[in-house]
């Protein structure tokens, strides 16, 4: 009769770490595993399953993640946020770049936001030839201006442009450059025309679609779904 008491109280115990300690234990490891792989200066994670032990196979009810100043490819991402439900996931693929960290789920929602200084951080490494870079972003236009050398001299530029979702990328798609003070400065306009990628979730741990972007003043927010 003690040995059955002994089991029971044994097997009670095993239940009561998996429902609660186990998902304090998941929350930590994933919150410093997605800290390292996106050099984030703040990561929270709560996750929930029942019974707890399904966590040991990486399968939840729900995942929420937060993820503050996350670099995203080229770009770094002021917030970003993960809602899952119903989530198979592998957290040793957090630094993948092939959608493995969630092989599965009812429903995966992220929801990213991109600051006016972002933006112009990546621009300035994207058109290093471009000095004295100036940006403001507006819900109409990204506007971008500063000088570039042509042919030993300095001419003037300035360029418009928006933040739109293609093939699973967001890109900075430029609709209007003019280059002034410039002899034959329109033969390099080749050299800056173009789209320019900002991160492609289709090549990132958590494989999605961008189905929204929002263009604001001062920031840019994208809404995407897994697929």
């Amino acid at each position: 009769m003690r040995k059955t008491v002994i089991i029971v109280l044994l097997v009670l115990l095993a239940a009561v770490l998996c429902q609660f300690a186990l998902p304090l234990a998941v929350e930590l490891n994933t919150a410093n595993k997605i800290k390292e792989a996106a050099r984030a200066e703040n990561v929270s994670v709560h996750v929930e399953a029942m019974p707890g032990f399904l966590l040991f196979t990486g399968r939840m009810d729900r995942l929420d993640i937060i993820v503050d100043k996350a670099q995203l490819n080229d770009i770094q991402v002021e917030k970003l946020t993960l809602h899952g439900e119903g989530v198979e996931a592998d957290f040793s693929a957090l630094d993948a770049h092939d959608g493995s960290a969630v092989r599965a789920a009812d429903k995966l929602e992220l929801t990213g936001v991109i600051t006016q200084q972002a933006l112009h951080d990546m621009l300035a490494k994207k058109l290093d030839k471009v000095e004295n870079l100036h940006t403001v972003m507006d819900r109409d236009k990204i506007s971008a201006s500063g000088q570039v050398k042509l042919l030993g001299r300095m001419a003037d530029i300035s360029l418009e442009g928006r933040v739109l979702p293609k093939d699973g990328g967001l890109y900075f798609h430029m609709t209007r450059l003019d280059i002034r003070n410039a002899v034959l400065g329109q033969a390099v306009l080749g050299n800056f025309f173009g789209d320019i990628l900002i991160f492609d979730l289709y090549n990132s741990p958590v494989r999605a679609e961008i189905d929204d972007v929002q263009q604001q003043d001062g920031q840019i927010v994208i809404k995407a779904n897994r697929i």
